[in-house]
């Protein structure tokens, strides 16, 4: 049940403050099963919240005082030491294991109604005769009203081999159909999608650091050798990190045996190195890896790996700056803490931590928004205590994320604001989808989705009623180019297949217009 539409990459920063903060990397089990404030401070708090339970003028709530306290104590030691509510951490760990216990469906609201964008192949829905286009409108009985994603996901996740009714109004049926729909897991893809570029070029779109992250990047570039890769564009663009193990086995592939990949090392932990072995999949062809200042932690490990052993091109934007390592505890209540332990290094010998203050965790993030204050470039003064050399002595700096090689400022990422109000609000991709929805019939004389792509355009009429549509809508486009038209009318292909067939079929138009993309393809 994932949800997918186009974010201009020019507003990418206006969303890190939503980016959940830390990561855990170390995948290291927890002997365990609680912890308890048994210490002399931890009785001190626990007689603190117990005065108060007893003797406080107004009633409280000392769960959440309690939850309260915790985030307070974990806010003096360093950004990234967070308190997670049980809920936080299923949903979570679900991200992180990289499969879930669903129906297996793609969806968007509408009107107070689960829009079924399609059904995941193979997948419980599938198999119960659901179709794209379907509309849920009652889960188990209960008619759905003011429904957010998260209400949708708490309706429809649930533990494999549960049950779920759902009523749902289909297109020329008078009636509601009624399904029982038994679920089951669920993989998700960290793999968003690869392909070749051209004869030569391969390209792997990784989203995030999931325990399945390694055997996707893996299967992908065996695919892509069997397709006659020399040369490989490794984008990690707003991937926030995660496993620490996975960060590794996928340098991994990249690099030659004995290759220093990263090193940990904490106060009680001591160092521990880890190195390529042999047989990587990808040793020798020529290597690009694309970053962005959503770029953090497990992304920022391979990148300053590549670049630290020069082993390839580093493009784009300074990464975050994530350089500490956290291990989770979990507590009685099954909530957990996520405690800095340690902090990695790269091959270099840099430590990529951005500086924050401890106690002041909203001005560490603040200060990563100020970086594009200055017409939206991103000035890195050096420090040059934190100077470093890779393998064949190139400098290299640290104390603030991964700086690449090959700079792509936001500015030659500019569009016009006509074009830019086209994305207000998603509006591109709710058109497409509703006129998927109204016009399935008129897309069955494709056999499948490179047919569509072979022989479908975006005529002007569609195009001028998405015109018509955005100023229903109170988005006025203003005069927009030829150029902008043309990349408007190609996503707009790009969402169309999307929603009839599959991601896949989005990037392979995507790519083209991505001018990032395109930019560090010339650096070959």
């Amino acid at each position: 049940m994932r949800k997918q539409s186009y974010i201009p990459l020019i507003a990418a920063v206006s969303v890190i403050i939503g980016m959940a903060i830390g990561f855990f990397v170390l995948k290291k089990p927890d002997n365990s099963s609680s912890f308890a404030l048994n210490t002399a401070a931890g009785n001190k708090i626990g007689y603190i919240l117990n005065i108060i339970d007893h003797d406080y003028v107004d009633k409280t709530d000392k769960d959440s005082l309690t939850d309260e306290a915790i985030r307070c104590l974990l806010t003096e030691l360093d950004p990234h030491s967070v308190y997670l509510t049980k809920e936080q951490v299923k949903n979570e760990n679900d991200d992180l294991k990289g499969n879930f216990d669903g129906i297996g469906i793609q969806f968007r609201i509408v009107d107070d109604t689960i829009a079924v964008v399609r059904t995941i192949n193979g997948g419980p829905s599938e198999k119960a005769g659901i179709l794209a286009g379907d509309r849920i409108v009652k889960v188990d009985g209960r008619k759905l009203k003011n429904i957010t994603n998260d209400t949708v996901l708490h309706l429809l996740k649930g533990r494999k081999g549960s049950t779920v009714r759902l009523d749902i109004k289909r297109k020329g049926v008078d009636h509601l159909l009624g399904f029982t729909v038994k679920r089951d897991v669920i993989k998700t893809k960290a793999v968003a999608y690869y392909g070749m570029l051209d004869d030569i070029t391969g390209y792997i779109k990784l989203e995030e650091f999931t325990a399945n992250s390694h055997d996707e990047v893996a299967s992908a570039l065996r695919a892509l050798n069997k397709q006659g890769m020399k040369q490989l564009v490794f984008d990690l663009r707003n991937n926030g990190g995660g496993y620490l193990d996975q960060a590794v086995a996928i340098a991994d592939e990249f690099t030659a045996k004995g290759d220093l990949i990263v090193y940990t090392n904490g106060r009680l932990r001591g160092r521990s190195d880890s190195y390529a072995t042999s047989g990587g999949l990808f040793e020798q062809g020529k290597l690009i890896v694309m970053i962005n200042e959503m770029s953090a932690s497990a992304s920022e490990i391979v990148s300053g790996c590549i670049q630290d052993n020069d082993r390839g091109i580093i493009a784009g934007r300074r990464t975050f700056g994530k350089g500490l390592v956290q291990e989770q505890r979990m507590l009685s209540d099954n909530s957990a803490v996520r405690i800095t332990v340690a902090r990695y290094y790269t091959p270099s010998g840099r430590c990529i931590q951005r500086p924050y203050i401890k106690g002041d965790p909203d001005k560490y993030f603040e200060d990563f928004i100020t970086r594009f204050d200055d017409n939206m470039t991103d000035t890195v003064k050096h420090d040059e205590k934190l100077k470093y050399k890779t393998k064949k002595g190139r400098f290299v700096y640290g104390g603030g994320g991964i700086e690449p090689d090959i700079t792509i400022p936001y500015t030659s990422l500019k569009r016009s604001e006509a074009f830019n109000s086209l994305f207000k609000n998603g509006l591109i991709y709710k058109y497409c989808f509703d006129y998927v929805d109204n016009n399935r019939n008129t897309f069955k004389q494709y056999s499948d989705g490179t047919d569509f792509l072979n022989r479908y355009n975006v005529s002007n009429d569609v195009y001028q009623k998405l015109i018509s549509y955005a100023k229903t809508n109170g988005v006025q486009t203003g005069r927009l180019s030829a150029s902008e038209t043309e990349e408007i009318k190609q996503l707009m292909k790009g969402y169309i297949a999307q929603s009839l067939y599959d991601d896949a079929f989005f990037y392979k138009i995507y790519t083209k217009l991505d001018n990032e993309l395109q930019t560090v393809r010339q650096k070959f």
